[in-house]
């Protein structure tokens, strides 16, 4: 039985840096039996193509095969690891009225069909809903998805959406899904050892990498200024929207886990951080999830 090891984000959650980590130990990971698909986009493409082809009618067996084999690049190992952020969900609309992801369940459903003959278990991280949020705006103005950010929040109940339902979605109704999760927040500093636990590798020390340059992206200011800009000068090119792009890029950086910017009311952000504290208090005691968190010494 193979073990299936998938990485759901959510977005905005250094999925990238994590990716790209696995990629660069390749050699690695090729020494412990363990296959990584590179390709975020292509595991998609595959699980939704045989989820198409079984839903009109072809033979499940068949259909998981032929999956299973481009995702392992015909290779017989003993552990598949897959990163991609968007089986759960798309960045453009991270929420319903008051759930993080609301297709979750559903989509997870679909995936313990597709693997249920082997070992699947999730891995996920959480964020900071004050810098989450914003975060996910600015991602879908920089891939040229523009709105303004009242749209983007139009409905959703802010102060209701708590990581910890997200989880309970994904481990399943009878809690029988393996699931590990850890802070955004902490990533920096424990990326080896969130790397080593999703890859399965002994020794953390092993593994190539820098926590350089994680979820580097755009201020909300930056980002709403740029979607008036945008309004005002609809880009007539990729060139030129690339070139603005970049110039309010340099001009608005932003940092992990900076809060900062317009529409965001201080009693605001303070409810969300003190609910995301309360939420994680309670997922460190949810049964069946282990967490991955900064080690304590002395």
């Amino acid at each position: 039985m193979m073990e299936i090891r998938v990485y759901v984000g959510p977005h905005r959650t250094a999925s990238k840096h994590l990716a790209s980590v696995l990629y660069n130990n390749a050699e690695l990971l090729d020494a412990d039996d363990t296959v990584f698909h590179s390709s975020a986009h292509n595991t998609l493409r595959h699980i939704n193509s045989a989820l198409k082809a079984i839903t009109t009618g072809g033979d499940k067996t068949d259909v998981i095969d032929q999956m299973m084999h481009s995702l392992t690049y015909g290779r017989d190992v003993k552990r598949l690891l897959l990163v991609n952020p968007n089986i759960v969900g798309n960045v453009s609309r991270p929420f319903g009225k008051e759930l993080f992801y609301p297709r979750t369940s559903g989509l997870v459903h679909q995936l313990q069909s597709l693997f249920g003959g082997h070992q699947l278990q999730f891995f996920a991280s959480t964020r900071n809903p004050a810098t989450f949020i914003p975060s996910c705006y600015t991602q879908n103005l920089l891939a040229a998805n523009f709105s303004s950010y009242s749209d983007f929040l139009s409905e959703v109940k802010l102060t209701s959406l708590k990581w910890s339902l997200f989880l309970q979605r994904l481990q399943g109704k009878q809690n029988d899904i393996g699931l590990t999760v850890w802070r955004f927040e902490d990533y920096p500093y424990i990326w080896r050892d969130v790397a080593q636990v999703f890859s399965g590798i002994q020794n953390s020390q092993q593994l190539r990498g820098s926590s350089d340059r994680i979820n580097s992206s755009l201020t909300l200011e930056g980002a709403q200024l740029l979607n008036k800009h945008m309004e005002e000068h609809p880009p007539r090119t990729r060139e030129y929207f690339e070139s603005t792009r970049q110039t309010f890029l340099k001009k608005f950086p932003s940092s992990a886990n900076q809060i900062v910017g317009p529409d965001w009311p201080p009693e605001l952000v303070q409810e969300l951080i003190h609910n995301y504290e309360d939420d994680w208090y309670y997922i460190e005691r949810m049964d069946g999830v282990e967490t991955v968190q900064p080690r304590r010494f002395g």
